[in-house]
């Protein structure tokens, strides 16, 4: 139980996607201009990233490996993402409805969805780890989504100087915050 938890915190946490891994980066910056998508793309990525995650590692585990086709993992990795975010598109989640039909095909070209399987290849977690890896790091892309969102509602009255306005500030303040979750990293080891 205690692994488990480990691995949620450092998903979210120490390793987060956004800061940690440069993959969530741009999907947290395009989305974090209003407040609904960001709360639409959060909510997909809640549902999307867990259930993909573990689709990927069964079929990595169950599949390409024991058939030595690792060298098709982007490939299938891809083919999944694709399948999975049609079938969540038909089914469309109530909580979401609102954006999620406009949502869920970005969320399948999203380069998070495939960095956060590339990733939890590379720990070899198991079936169930890899669903808390992917949960974990929903919670992250999440959370960072929800902070950048916040900030830059802050950062649209705030007096910013010319040559630091639209872009400039936006990415000097993902700077901070990734120094800042820097001192998260002795947490979990």
């Amino acid at each position: 139980m205690e692994e488990l938890f480990l691995v949620l915190i450092s998903s979210a946490l120490v390793n987060n996607i956004v800061v940690g891994h440069i993959v969530g980066t741009d999907p947290a910056l395009v989305s974090m201009q209003r407040h609904n998508v960001s709360r639409d793309i959060s909510c997909t990525m809640l549902i999307l990233l867990p259930i993909t995650t573990v689709i990927a590692s069964a079929s990595a585990q169950f599949i390409l490996i024991p058939l030595q086709l690792q060298h098709l993992q982007i490939f299938v990795f891809v083919m999944l993402i694709i399948m999975i975010t049609y079938a969540l598109r038909t089914w469309s989640n109530p909580a979401c409805k609102h954006g999620s039909k406009i949502v869920l095909p970005l969320a399948g070209i999203n380069s998070t969805v495939l960095g956060t399987l590339l990733l939890n290849q590379l720990q070899q977690h198991h079936l169930f780890f890899s669903f808390v890896f992917g949960l974990g790091t929903a919670i992250g892309f999440a959370l960072m989504l929800a902070l950048l969102t916040a900030i830059h509602t802050r950062l649209e009255m705030a007096d910013v100087p010319t040559p630091f306005r639209g872009p400039s500030i936006t990415l000097i303040t993902l700077a901070l915050i990734s120094m800042a979750f820097l001192g998260f990293s002795g947490l979990v080891k």
